[in-house]
């Protein structure tokens, strides 16, 4: 699926900003995380936003929107 919308080097670039969000952190290998680490790296590269940090920067959002839903009101 994702090969049908990026190119190769977008691919590689996604791949390595979901390893750097994860990498190091408690819960990094946890498939519910790093699933929505992914989801807004992809939602960052459909809007055209394709950089390394720009998918960075979109990970390490979805980490801070993930921990404050976790976190008791």
């Amino acid at each position: 699926m994702i090969s049908e919308y990026f190119d190769t080097r977008t691919r590689i670039n996604m791949k390595l900003a979901l390893d750097r969000v994860c990498r190091n952190r408690p819960v990094g290998e946890d498939h519910c995380f790093r699933r929505s680490v992914a989801e807004n790296i992809i939602r960052c590269a459909l809007t055209g936003r394709t950089g390394i940090g720009q998918l960075v920067d979109a990970g390490e959002r979805a980490v801070i929107r993930t921990r404050s839903e976790r976190e008791p009101a």
